[in-house]
């Protein structure tokens, strides 16, 4: 089956629905010792509510969420 369209992650990007979100992560070394660091998600989502749910839903064990309040944008 062939697709009549096509939406691309530049579509979305120029369409203003990519979401830069943080996630703070828990990792223990082996001193049992815990640490948190951070990783951007970029999500597809027409709001900020949503990428925020999305990004929980994905990882259940984060420590902290932080969605900027624009969306995404390549600068050049």
């Amino acid at each position: 089956m062939k697709p009549d369209v096509t939406i691309t992650w530049d579509d979305h990007l120029k369409n203003g629905d990519v979401w830069a979100v943080d996630v703070e992560l828990a990792m223990q070394d082996e001193n049992d010792q815990q640490h948190i660091y951070t990783v951007e998600v970029h999500v597809v989502a027409p709001n900020q509510a949503l990428a925020q749910y999305i990004v929980a839903t994905m990882y259940p064990e984060h420590e902290g969420i932080f969605v900027s309040d624009e969306p995404y944008r390549v600068t050049s």
